[in-house]
């Protein structure tokens, strides 16, 4: 029993694995990436139609989402303000701020343009950047007064 459901998650998990590592292999134009595995095609349809390994839903259990942010040099996470200089290296790892809670998430890139001024959704604060508006509870968060962090507008 134990080696036939082996069997048939690896099955499973082999052409997952290959395609992922194929389109990031393309080569891709820049803008072309999936926002939860960083994962590059030459067109959003080729992208779209295979499944993520790093769904949220779970492994292969959904597919790939286009990131709809420009292409840029650095890449922000909208939770706690990381850095990292691709799509695939920011969430990559687990965030510490994350809604779910401390690492039960993995970091999420922001998809909005770089400005000088970064502005929360819910109640108007602003702040010079990502990391400095994320740092504080807001005070008209949907969860309730401080029951969450800022979040940057697009």
């Amino acid at each position: 029993m134990k080696q036939k459901l082996m069997k048939q998650i690896l099955i499973l998990c082999v052409p997952v694995v290959a395609c992922c590592a194929a389109l990031s292999s393309m080569g891709a134009p820049a803008g072309v990436r999936c926002k939860y595995c960083g994962a590059e095609a030459r067109d959003a349809r080729t992208l779209l139609s295979s499944p993520c390994p790093k769904h949220p839903s779970g492994f292969a259990k959904g597919k790939h989402a286009l990131f709809e942010g420009e292409a840029r040099e650095v890449y922000t996470c909208v939770y706690c303000g990381q850095t990292a200089k691709s799509v695939r290296a920011l969430v990559s790892s687990p965030c510490p701020k994350h809604p779910d809670g401390f690492a039960k998430g993995k970091h999420s890139a922001y998809e909005g343009t770089d400005k000088s001024s970064y502005t929360c959704k819910y109640c108007g604060q602003t702040a010079t950047s990502i990391r400095a508006l994320v740092t504080s509870p807001c005070p008209k968060h949907p969860n309730g007064f401080a029951k969450g962090r800022h979040s940057p507008a697009r």
